[in-house]
């Protein structure tokens, strides 16, 4: 939900045509060990380390030092088309608790204007996660009228827009069209860019799994267990009532089957044969990440047609080879069992110190990184995490411009595109909904 956060805070800020600067709570202010909800890589007690090396009678001290990043800064390097190179403004006249006072004011955005210590005067609006919710959901239709515009081609510009780029921006006129342009633009100035140490921490993780990674695969993200039981309870209903139960206090399971996702794989139409007529079997790896991973193994063994424990024959042609997260015996979750933490009896999954937590935000990521990627993905749009994965697959199209840059005589720049349906400007690597909800939701929200 954090990166989703964020995600509103970057499509909001450039609107607004303003920078965008995270406030982080100092250490003495943190509510998590180590001073941020993503744990703690090695990296944050390095220099601390090396201060305490050479003292072989002394006890090491594991303090994290003081110039490493705190919060959600510890998990994104906030880029500098953001920010525009901006510090947190007024340093000298405003602490973190006025600002987080400010954040939770009864406006979704609070503004004032501050005096910065060089003595320059700067306008700031402030808001935070449930403020910042509550504006986009205010404003978002307002966001995506008015096109064509000045005001829409600056939007795309703050985005990382190109000249042709912002220009097609700017004569979209559909909002879903709008939204998945926005989201082609943030993916490809690269808006979520991780810390050194989880690019590096994932790519180590990833490497010890059996998954190939060199080669095509397909994902299915199995999300169940925390707030989604409560929240997705009527989609739930529903599938099960489309399945003929019609006791809703008596359904056979408080989640959706893995069977539903398999149930949205191609079927035997689509699979190939040969000059003779004969159907050809198709191999294909697929990734599963769940918090559930002991349940959907048993449903897999439950599976027809098996080939070998982990492999099946689905619809005819399509032998289907699971791979699993190599630690699912531990929390999906970052939270460990959800938006509440850890429940009692998980000390084996490393409780709720700094160095589990970033173990489990590399198993995170990981899986995310993997999700985002896929050759064809299959999830839900109920929770965050499958809102976030469906954002990650957007991407633009080719621009379709004769003079890619010209201009003519009055300046403008020169293009000639062909006809094209509503939506070929952008592209989304195959998503398929396997349950809930299929409506697409703004970026983040």
């Amino acid at each position: 939900s954090q990166i989703n956060n964020y995600i509103l805070g970057v499509t909001t800020s450039t609107y607004l045509d303003r920078a965008m600067v995270l406030v982080e709570p100092p250490m003495d202010m943190n509510t998590y060990a180590g001073g941020s909800q993503f744990g703690c890589p090695i990296d944050a007690f390095r220099e601390t380390m090396t201060q305490t090396s050479s003292l072989r009678h002394q006890q090491a001290n594991w303090n994290v030092a003081s110039d490493f990043p705190l919060g959600f800064s510890r998990l994104v390097d906030h880029p500098s088309w953001l920010s525009h190179g901006c510090e947190v403004p007024c340093s000298g006249t405003h602490s973190y608790k006025d600002w987080r006072r400010l954040s939770k004011g009864t406006e979704d955005l609070s503004e004032i204007t501050c005096t910065n210590p060089d003595g320059t005067e700067v306008n700031v609006m402030v808001s935070g996660g449930s403020r910042l919710r509550i504006h986009f959901r205010k404003y978002e239709s307002s966001m995506t009228l008015g096109h064509p515009s000045l005001a829409a081609e600056k939007w795309a510009t703050n985005l990382g827009a190109t000249p042709v780029e912002a220009e097609i921006f700017s004569d979209l006129k559909g909002k879903r069209e709008i939204w998945d342009y926005v989201l082609g633009l943030m993916n490809k100035a690269g808006f979520l860019r991780f810390r050194p140490w989880i690019a590096r921490d994932v790519e180590l993780f990833l490497k010890s799994f059996e998954l190939p990674m060199g080669k095509s695969y397909d994902a299915i993200h199995v999300r169940r267990g925390d707030k989604l039981v409560e929240e997705a309870r009527e989609d739930v209903v529903k599938y099960w009532l489309s399945q003929g139960h019609t006791d809703e206090d008596n359904l056979p399971s408080d989640y959706v089957p893995f069977a539903a996702y398999l149930s949205k794989w191609d079927g035997p139409d689509a699979c190939p044969v040969d000059d003779n007529g004969e159907v050809q079997v198709v191999k294909r790896n697929v990734y599963i990440a769940t918090d559930d991973p002991i349940v959907v193994h048993e449903e897999i063994a439950a599976l027809p047609n098996h080939i070998s424990p982990n492999t099946i024959l689905w619809n005819d042609c399509h032998e289907l080879t699971f791979y699993f997260n190599p630690t699912d015996d531990s929390a999906f979750h970052l939270n460990g069992d959800g938006e509440g933490g850890f429940e009692e009896g998980h000390e084996i999954e490393g409780g709720d110190t700094c160095f589990s937590r970033y173990h489990r935000n590399i198993v995170s990521i990981a899986d995310m990184m993997i999700l985002s990627k896929a050759r064809t993905f299959i999830g839900e749009y109920n929770s965050n995490w499958g809102r976030m994965i469906r954002t990650m697959r957007v991407r633009l199209s080719e621009p379709v411009s004769r003079h890619d840059g010209a201009t003519d005589g009055d300046g403008s720049i020169a293009m000639e595109r062909n006809m094209q349906e509503v939506g070929s400007f952008t592209r989304t690597l195959d998503t398929r909904v396997a349950w809930g909800p299929v409506k697409v939701r703004a970026p983040g929200y």
